[in-house]
């Protein structure tokens, strides 16, 4: 049996990565994401960054507070978004999704609120 040599023309798959990318326009906008739920997670992600940049900023309790509060704002919107438009909310399971943002959410929180403040000075 004849071992199977690689092909000089087109790939066999209609839709493969390099075809696709050389036919997109240099001049295309940038398309959002159609599904609530990758749009929610794109919120999401900014409200991560701008609790990350409070953090190093120096006022560290209200990044924390910032962080969690947005994690547990995702794990609501876990629970109340349908199936159908998850997008990249969805990692797990839905019961596992809302649970551990849900609880990474609340211990950052509590975290922020808990510790005491350092002395003054």
């Amino acid at each position: 049996m004849g071992r199977a040599e690689p092909r000089r023309r087109r790939p066999d798959d209609p839709g493969d990565a390099a075809q696709q990318r050389r036919r997109r326009g240099r001049g295309q906008a940038v398309r959002l994401p159609r599904s609530r739920g990758s749009q929610i997670y794109l919120l999401l992600l900014v409200g991560v960054f701008v609790g990350l940049v409070l953090v190093i900023a120096g006022p560290w309790r209200a990044g924390l507070l910032t962080v969690g509060s947005t994690f547990v704002v995702g794990a609501i919107a876990r629970l109340v978004v349908p199936a159908n438009h998850v997008g990249m909310l969805r990692v797990r399971s839905k019961a596992f999704d809302i649970f551990w943002t849900g609880t990474l959410g609340v211990s950052l929180v509590l975290l922020a609120v808990v510790v005491p403040p350092g002395p003054a000075g």
